[in-house]
């Protein structure tokens, strides 16, 4: 069977990944219209950094909390409890800007629960994932869900200007808030045979359960912590430097194609997994890592225009053929009663790489130099992959991959 149109997904999958992608549209205009507000408020910058910070702040300390309910209760039960909770936090934030109220301190509570609330969401949501499909249909399920959550990033910003057009950023907060209710409706019809959910064991229990399931397999923590230095480097550096390299070189209006060009490269290697209707092998996905470096290599190496189209096409593709082979990998391999709280450990390695590369670009470029620093980037996201591949390979023969 091929994936040739969404309407071939099993329906649980289909109503799970609307859901979803209502979900992620509400959690990045979120900080959009937060921002916006602000702006509008007193334009203070410190306060933006407050307030979106609070937010992103909420989701990493309770990621792993986030985890152990997707593990206890019914998964689709915990998004749409999340989703709800998201949605009255915002509709409040809502309310409060378009009343006319400014202060910081307000927002940035609310601010910290709805981060908070938004946390519970993505540890469901990936656990729940091999629940809708058979396991032979993972890959292209994980490259569906993967695109849709792709195009929603990138195309948020788009609509909140679009949006901006005609409203004032109290009610983009708003329609925020209205995406997070029809994520709760959408996930509610999510129908799954029952899980392993359980609440016998305590929460310390569990979380301890959690931590076991992490620590003891080897090549799951040492993947994680190789990924987490991969996006360390590369979101620190790329939207930083990217723009100023760009500036410098072939004009930094032309930075944007580069992106997208990324975004090209995302999104073809999912349609071709998708199409496929087969399993991306394991060595597939270990073999593409590496070439997840071509960007910020590029970049420091040769900036030149059509060379950084190229590369960061290629980088593209190798992202997103290594995501989808790391997600099937986990559902695989991991138990899945278990499955909730090791993926709030992979996603709180993802929360903590990019703001601390993005804290560190600033003082390391400015005594290296932007080139040296992405050159140095590039490498040690090389040495990353191949340590990934290294932890990976010595499972490979315990994975089935076609």
């Amino acid at each position: 069977m091929t994936f040739r149109t969404l309407t071939e997904l099993p329906s649980a999958f289909r109503w799970l990944l609307a859901g979803r992608t209502m979900a992620i549209l509400g959690n990045t205009v979120a900080p959009i219209g937060l921002a916006l507000a602000i702006i509008d408020a007193d334009g203070s910058a410190a306060t933006i950094g407050i307030v979106v910070g609070a937010r992103s702040a909420g989701n990493l300390l309770f990621v792993l909390a986030g985890g152990i309910l997707a593990d206890r209760f019914p998964r689709s039960v915990v998004l749409e409890g999340s989703s709800a909770a998201s949605a009255i936090t915002q509709g409040v934030v809502a309310w409060y800007v378009l009343s006319g109220g400014g202060s910081v301190v307000p927002l940035t509570l609310l601010a910290l629960l709805n981060g908070i609330c938004a946390a519970f969401a993505s540890p469901a949501s990936s656990a729940l994932l091999p629940q809708t499909v058979p396991s032979t249909m993972r890959s292209q399920a994980n490259a569906a869900m993967r695109l849709t959550l792709n195009l929603c990033a990138v195309a948020s910003g788009a609509l909140a200007a679009l949006f901006l057009l005609v409203a004032d950023p109290g009610w983009l907060i708003a329609f925020d808030a209205l995406c997070f209710a029809v994520a709760g409706v959408l996930f509610s019809r999510v129908r799954v045979p029952a899980g392993t959910a359980s609440k016998k064991e305590s929460l310390m229990s569990q979380l301890r359960g959690g931590w076991v399931a992490f620590s003891e397999q080897k090549w799951l923590w040492q993947a994680i912590v190789g990924s987490t230095v991969m996006n360390l480097c590369f979101s620190g550096t790329i939207p930083v430097l990217g723009p100023i390299l760009a500036e410098e070189t072939f004009g930094s209006h032309l930075w944007g194609l580069v992106l997208g060009a990324q975004v090209g490269g995302l999104t073809v290697a999912a349609v071709l997994i998708m199409r496929s209707g087969r399993r991306i092998s394991l060595r597939a996905g270990l073999l593409a890592l590496p070439l997840g470096a071509a960007l910020p290599l590029t970049l420091g190496v040769h900036p030149t225009f059509a060379v950084l189209l190229l590369a960061a096409f290629v980088g593209g593709l190798s992202m997103e053929v290594f995501g989808t082979v790391w997600e099937t990998t986990l559902q695989d391999r991991i138990e899945p009663d278990k499955l909730g709280r090791v993926y709030s450990y992979d996603a709180l390695g993802s929360f903590i790489g990019v703001p601390l590369g993005q804290v560190l670009v600033g003082p390391v470029s400015a005594e290296l130099t932007p080139r040296t620093t992405l050159v140095i980037a590039g490498v040690l996201m090389v040495g990353a992959a191949l340590a990934i591949a290294r932890a990976l390979g010595g499972e490979r023969a315990a994975i089935k991959a076609a």
